[in-house]
C-alpha cells in the first residue's frame, strides 16, 4: 500500500490537523465578525446621510416659498419662528412608516432697511441615539418690488 509502513500511515501525507482547522476556524469567525461591524457603522452613515440629505431639501423648499412671497408679507421677525412640523415618511409592502420629525424654523432679518433683508432657514431633527442635528439654510433678499 501507498503511504503506509509496516500498516501506519505515513504522516506526511495526512490532511490538517484538528488544531489548524480550529485556528483557522477562529481566524474567520474574527474576521466575518469585524465585517459586521463594519456593515453596522456604514448603515448607521447612510441613515444620518439619508436625513441629512431631506433636512437640506426641506430647507430649501421653505426657503424657496420666503423668496417667493411678496416683500410686505416677508416681514422681520426679530427670532427663529416655528414652521409645521414636517415628517418623513417611508412605504413599505404598501404601508407607510413614520421615520424621523424635522422641526422647521426661520428667521428674518433687515440686512439694509427696505432694500436687503437675511432669510435664515433651520431644520433640526433627533437622531435614534438622542443626538439632535441641524441644517441652516441662509440667503438675502432683495425688493425687487421696490416697496
Amino acid at each position: 500500500m501507498m503511504g503506509t509502513k509496516n500498516g501506519r500511515l505515513n504522516r506526511t501525507t495526512g490532511g490538517f490537523t484538528l488544531i489548524e482547522v480550529m485556528i483557522s476556524i477562529g481566524i474567520l469567525t474574527f474576521g466575518l465578525l469585524s465585517l459586521a461591524t463594519v456593515q453596522i457603522y456604514a448603515m448607521r452613515g447612510g441613515d444620518r446621510g439619508r436625513h441629512m440629505t431631506h433636512a437640506a431639501a426641506i430647507a430649501e423648499s421653505r426657503m424657496e416659498q420666503l423668496q417667493q412671497d411678496t416683500w410686505t408679507s416677508v416681514g422681520v421677525t426679530g427670532g427663529f419662528v416655528a414652521d409645521p412640523v414636517e415628517q418623513s415618511t417611508v412605504k413599505l409592502d404598501g404601508g407607510s412608516l413614520s421615520e424621523r420629525a424635522y422641526s422647521v424654523s426661520h428667521q428674518i432679518t433687515d440686512v439694509e432697511p427696505t432694500f436687503t433683508r437675511e432669510i435664515d432657514v433651520q431644520v433640526s431633527w433627533t437622531e435614534e441615539s438622542g443626538e439632535t442635528r441641524s441644517v441652516t439654510l441662509s440667503s438675502i433678499r432683495y425688493n425687487r418690488e421696490g416697496i
